[in-house]
C-alpha cells in the first residue's frame, strides 16, 4: 500500500493505471481494490486499512454514544453493523476503529460501494466533516 500511496494522483487514473495492475496482480487483489486499501491508506495509514478490511465488535461505550451524538447533532439515527453506523440513505458510513477515532466513507446510495474520506476524528460528528451529512436529515 505505501509505494502505491506514495505516488502522485488521488488513485486509480490513467497514469497510474499500469502501476495498479502491476501491484494488484502481485497482491492479489482487483484494481479498484487496490485503489481502495491505498485511499484507506492516505485516510490514516495501516489503522485505516486495518478499518477498510477487517469489521469487528466493539466492546460498549464509545461506539454506543455515537449515535446519540448524531442525533444531538441533528443527524438521522445511523444503522449499527459491528463497527459501523450507516447513514439511512446509504451514502455515508463511521468506522469505528480499534484506535478509538472514527472513520469516514461515502458510497452512492444504494451501491454498497464504500470509500475512505475525510480525516480520521475521535468524534463522529467531526468525522463526518466534509461528507454533506451534517446538512441533511
Amino acid at each position: 500500500m505505501r509505494l502505491a500511496a506514495a505516488r502522485p494522483g488521488s488513485g486509480l487514473t490513467a497514469t497510474t493505471r499500469p502501476l495498479y495492475s502491476a501491484l494488484a496482480a502481485a497482491t492479489g487483489r482487483a484494481p479498484a481494490d487496490l485503489a481502495r486499501a491505498v485511499a484507506a491508506w492516505r485516510q490514516g495509514g495501516r489503522e485505516a486499512l486495518a478499518v477498510l478490511e477487517e469489521p469487528w465488535d466493539p466492546p460498549a461505550g464509545r461506539f454506543d454514544r455515537a449515535r446519540p451524538q448524531l442525533l444531538a447533532a441533528d443527524l438521522p439515527a445511523f444503522r449499527p453493523w459491528r463497527n459501523r453506523l450507516t447513514h439511512p440513505d446509504g451514502h455515508a458510513q463511521l468506522r469505528l476503529g480499534r484506535d478509538g477515532l472514527w472513520y469516514a466513507y461515502e458510497s452512492e446510495p444504494g451501491q454498497e460501494d464504500w470509500w475512505p474520506r475525510g480525516t480520521p476524528d475521535p468524534d463522529p460528528v467531526g468525522a463526518l466533516t466534509g461528507l454533506g451529512t451534517t446538512d441533511e436529515r
